[in-house]
């Protein structure tokens, strides 16, 4: 998943934002006009039923991200700088982008990210390029109908260990404090597993309801031991005593012992790199 960093909106006419990413130009005149109504009737109609989309009203506050979604997958091939007039339900495109879009063609267009207060618009897609420049798609970014909002799903592999996490993007929320988009996240999962050492593993899920809440946290030592926390500051302070702690107090084995507190600095290292959110 790539948060993409669509610049200003400050200074910028609208309609020249959208035929940079290869959208029709806008209509200069009358027959122009009726001609792409002409087109969109026939060439943009969804490929599956869907209740008619209805932006939330922050779509109304100016311009914005404006997710570019497959109409028969949901998944995101991109997110352009737009607003309710253009690419919203009865505006110029009627909510559908006219042609190809980064491997997308006729898609719908949804509001997905507010204007941060200098004016940056961003938003998020699953796209990436390969070296020679070509466009692929994981698939990590998907509206989501049911509730008009975006779910966001990432795997990540390293020598440490398998990373997932999971969130909910709601565009209403993004950018309420002005600055930072991640104020639209809700019911975020992240679950880590490390690689195995001495035959065991050690299990990681953090739960946080919102962006800014507490994280609450559970370290599990498959058929050991199972840890809970209520914020990441407290899991940094006391994990290695804790851990500590329940050794002595099983007398366990030196072998065991190495191979635990071997699987506990990998949690220390694991969040270590996690940053953002009140936690």
């Amino acid at each position: 998943m790539n948060k993409i960093d669509l610049g200003s909106s400050n200074g910028r006419t609208l309609i020249s934002d959208i035929r940079n990413v290869g959208s029709t130009p806008s209509p200069k005149n009358h027959l122009a006009k009726i001609l792409l109504g002409f087109l969109l009737t026939f060439t943009a109609v969804p490929a599956y039923a869907e209740e008619a989309y209805v932006p939330p009203t922050e779509a109304s506050e100016g311009v914005g991200g404006w997710a570019v979604v497959d109409p028969v997958t949901n998944v995101v091939h991109g997110v352009i700088v737009c607003d309710i007039q253009n690419c919203g339900p009865g505006g110029t495109f009627d909510g559908v982008l006219p042609g190809e879009y980064m491997g997308c063609t006729n898609c719908n267009l949804r509001f997905q990210t507010r204007a941060t207060e200098d004016g940056n618009v961003a938003g998020y897609s699953g796209h990436s390029y390969d070296s020679a420049g070509n466009v692929s798609n994981d698939g990590s970014v998907k509206w989501e109908p049911s509730d008009n909002s975006f779910s966001i799903n990432n795997e990540t592999n390293s020598s440490d260990g398998v990373t997932k996490t999971k969130k909910k993007l709601i565009p209403s929320k993004t950018a309420s404090n002005g600055t930072n988009l991640e104020t639209g996240f809700v019911d975020i999962e992240t679950n880590y597993e490390s690689n195995v050492i001495n035959g065991s593993t050690v299990k990681v899920d953090v739960l946080q309801p919102n962006f800014n809440s507490p994280s609450s946290i559970t370290v599990d030592y498959p058929a050991w031991r199972t840890f809970q926390y209520n914020s990441i500051d407290s899991l940094k302070t006391n994990i290695e005593s804790d851990v500590d702690t329940e050794l002595a107090l099983r007398n366990e084995s030196e072998p065991f012992v190495e191979t635990i507190k071997a699987l506990t600095d990998k949690v220390k290292k694991f969040f270590g790199m996690i940053l953002g959110g009140n936690q």
